[in-house]
């Protein structure tokens, strides 16, 4: 069995270890992450279109913090998941890929895929310093996207390469 270089064994360590950080920081610091998100919102109404209006301000703050939360938890779960599918992935690339080349341009699509999980937390702090949409949308747009295409793109390359007839390695006779 082959083994991924050592990189790409790191970056999925990484960002395992950065979920998990993420949700314990999440899970004991919930109250003063909200706390911090809606001082963030009142220092920047002009993005958030805060109006004066307590109650109309009360629902947009806490849309926004609401928003916030979710990206910082999207994070955590997703981070944990895209870590063991990079580590998994890359060792099927090592041990079942021949072509060099091809292997490069696989462990480098999956290797981006797995920073996907980072999109949700610029997603949690676009959302306090351009607004909930406009933040939402940014990160969609400029990191979501093309990480997660990445991802799909490097997972597709995989399965298309163990589906041809060339792309695996031939299994000796009695095993």
């Amino acid at each position: 069995m082959g083994r991924p270089p050592l990189v790409v064994v790191f970056v999925a360590i990484l960002v395992i270890a950065l979920g998990e950080l993420g949700g314990a920081v999440l899970s004991q610091l919930r109250p003063a992450t909200a706390r911090w998100a809606a001082a963030r919102v009142a220092a920047n109404p002009q993005a958030h279109g805060l109006t004066g209006a307590a109650e109309y301000d009360e629902t947009v703050r806490a849309q926004a913090v609401f928003a916030t939360e979710a990206g910082l938890s999207f994070f955590h779960t997703h981070a944990e998941g895209t870590g063991l599918v990079l580590f998994f992935a890359a060792t099927l690339v090592a041990s079942l890929v021949r072509r060099r080349a091809t292997r490069a341009a696989l462990y480098a699509l999956l290797t981006m895929g797995a920073l996907f999980p980072l999109g949700y937390l610029v997603y949690a702090f676009a959302v306090l310093r351009l607004g909930r949409d406009a933040g939402v949308e940014f990160a969609e747009a400029w990191v979501l996207t093309p990480l997660g295409s990445s991802a799909i793109l490097g997972l597709i390359g995989l399965a298309v390469v163990l589906a041809s007839p060339r792309g695996a390695p031939e299994v000796p006779a009695g095993r």
